[in-house]
Order: C-alpha cells, then structure tokens, then sequence
C-alpha cells in the first residue's frame, strides 16, 4: 500500500488537490446550514477533480479508478462533504460514456468541470413521446444538485416494448425544481443532497441510458460498476480524519479523573492503535479489490459474478468498519466529545450519514449471498 500510495500522490490531480487543501479549510471556516460554500465548490472545480472521470476527448482527465478514490479520499479526510462532493460531481465522466459521443459532446465539451448530480434509482416516470421521453417524478437525495448543470434521474418506462425497463434520464437542471429546504440531515450536513422534482420534462431518447448498456469500449466506461470504485474513498477518508483528530487530542490535554497526560493512558493508546490497524486494512482491502477489477477491465474482459460480488461486498464491509472506527473514537474521547463543534462528534455524524447509503446496506451481504448461489437479487445487486 504504501508504493502504491507514493504513485498515487504524484498524479497532478492529486497534487492540485494538495495544494488546494489550506484554501478549501479556509472557505468552509463559515459553516452553510446545508450545502457547501460557493468558494469552496469553485475551489474543488478548478483541481479538476470534477473531470477525473471523463474523456480526455471531451476535455476531461480520465483518471484511472486508484486515482479517483484516492482523491475522494484525500478530500474526505479533511472534510466529508467535500469528499461527497467530489464523489458525486465526477459521475459526468460515467454517464457521458454511456451516450453517442457527439451529444456528450454537446452537453460536457463546453464546460468539462459541469456537475452532473441526481438520483439514479428508477423514481420517476418516463412516458413515451415521439423520439423521446417524458419524464415526472421526484428524486430524493441529490447530493450537489444546487451546484449542478445536469441531474441524471432514475425513471420506469412505462408504456411501450420498454415498460418497466430502468432508464436514466439526464435533465438539465433549469427542467426540475430542486428543494433547497429538504436537507437537515446528521451528518454530511454540507453535501446539499437535496430532493428534487420534474413535472413532464421532454428528454430526447439520445441524452437517456441503461446501465446494462455501455456504449464505450474503452476499460474506463466498459464495466458499468467502475463509477462506484470511488465510493469507498468517502467513508475512508472520513475515518482517516477522525484518527487524525484523536492523535490531535492525545497529545493535549488531561485526562478526566485521573488527571494524568492523555497519551499515558494505555485505554486512551489502544483505542489509537486498533482504529489505525481497523483503518488501514480497510484501506488495503478496497484499494486491492478496486486494483483487481481495474486489472481485469484492462485486460479486455468484463469481471464475472464472483469478481463483482467481491467488489459489492467490499463496499459494504469498508462502510461497516470505518462506522466502528469513528464510533470507537468518539467512545474513547469520554463525555468532551459530546458538543456540537467537538471535531469527533462531526466526524461520527458524517460516517453514520454516508453508511446509511444504499450501498452499505445490512442486508447487502444477504443479496450477494443469494446472487452467488443462483438465486434472485434485488436489481441493481452486482
């Protein structure tokens, strides 16, 4: 891991990150109630993390997977939203190699940081009309949608040879109503994951697409679960901060009762030591299973049941010990961590927020399960 982390940071999206770090602290020192400061989203555009993810033809970086998790990771770890942010806005990459390429053109090529954000469970409607579709419905949390250019909209077909098929619909966000009054959540409080809604908003079939039909051949776009390879990097980078915030509280201060140095304490070392031991394996085991399906892709196959549920479980499995993690450190801080501006409290409300994605459910482990030995798996498992 540490090879591969000294590779990683002398990628220039990396370190354009790195620089940009003090300046991104500095623009979220005034708190918004629920989205990230302007500043602070402009200062994420111009590292170009918005762009990891798509074609170097449409102006993009297309950045490896390694890469893309390592900066959400980086980011998370100085703030989750941020890293949420990152995860989020980067998904035009994705969707875009799903369409023909001249319409991805005509919707990134002018502005290639442009946010795409939305939900893409199948919420909402899509009826069929002339060479298109009209869509409806209400979308809950879309994450950055103020930010936004595009959000892609989960639909059901619903009339027509396609009924009942999922399709994701890219609305323009000046189409759908976002309701900035719909996000006062725990944790991920900057993350503006908005609800939003479109009432027979027109779509042209051509800015549509399914998951289970890439168009791009290129190892990037081939293997239609690649966009969650950065997933992880949000929950890391969070637990990864809230050991940096607890080293910060070893070394100062006194112990409540027994008066003596925090860092003498051997309650206050152990839970030091098992958060890192918890924190870095989870960081090998993502970083490893994400290598391996990268691996494959590049090599010109798609990764089979075995390898995606590999992949789906290790989504799950980071979530649940970067959970542990944060709530074992805010345990051993004692009664201080209580308070609202406590860093540790916000630290276990963002993990406890961003492992309440669909993605870390509990019941995850049961589906792969049952998609292993041949038996039915809610869509959208593998």
């Amino acid at each position: 891991m540490n090879g591969l982390s000294e590779q990683l940071s002398q990628h220039p999206l990396l370190q354009a990150i790195e620089k940009a770090l003090p300046e991104l602290d500095r623009s979220l020192e005034t708190p918004s109630a629920d989205v990230l400061p302007d500043a602070a989203v402009a200062l994420l555009r111009r590292t170009g993390v918005f762009r990891m993810a798509l074609a170097t033809d449409l102006g993009g970086m297309q950045t490896d997977p390694l890469v893309q998790l390592r900066a959400v990771e980086s980011l998370a770890e100085h703030d989750a939203s941020l890293g949420w942010y990152a995860m989020i806005g980067s998904d035009s990459g994705y969707y875009a190699s799903f369409l023909d390429p001249r319409v991805a053109a005509e919707m990134y090529a002018d502005d290639p940081d442009a946010i795409t954000a939305g939900f893409v469970e199948p919420a909402g409607t899509a009826l069929r009309t002339g060479d298109g579709y009209t869509v409806s419905g209400r979308w809950p949390f879309g994450s950055a949608s103020k930010h936004a250019r595009w959000l892609a909209s989960g639909c059901r077909v619903r009339d027509g040879e396609q009924a009942g098929r999922w399709i994701v619909a890219l609305l323009p966000r000046t189409d759908c109503t976002v309701d900035e009054d719909s996000w006062h959540a725990l944790g991920l409080q900057g993350s503006g994951s908005f609800s939003y809604a479109a009432h027979e908003a027109l779509v042209p079939r051509e800015r549509t697409f399914s998951f289970d039909r890439p168009l791009s051949s290129d190892p990037l776009y081939r293997c239609p679960v690649m966009y969650r390879a950065k997933v992880p990097g949000v929950v890391l980078g969070t637990a990864r901060g809230a050991v940096r915030e607890f080293t910060s509280l070893l070394e100062s201060g006194l112990e409540p009762g027994s008066g003596r140095p925090r860092r003498e304490s051997p309650a206050l070392q152990k839970a030091l030591g098992q958060a890192i031991a918890r924190t870095t394996a989870a960081r090998s085991y993502a970083y490893d299973t994400v290598g391996d399906l990268w691996d494959t892709v590049q090599a010109g196959t798609l990764p089979g049941t075995e390898q995606r549920a590999a992949f789906r479980i290790m989504l799950a499995h980071v979530m649940d010990v970067c959970r542990e993690v944060a709530l074992s450190l805010f345990r051993a801080a004692s009664g201080g961590a209580v308070h609202d501006r406590h860093p540790l409290q916000r630290r276990l409300r963002d993990m406890l927020t961003a492992t309440q994605h669909a993605l870390g459910n509990e019941r995850t482990y049961e589906h792969v399960g049952a998609a292993l030995v041949g038996l039915p798996a809610p869509e959208g498992t593998l």
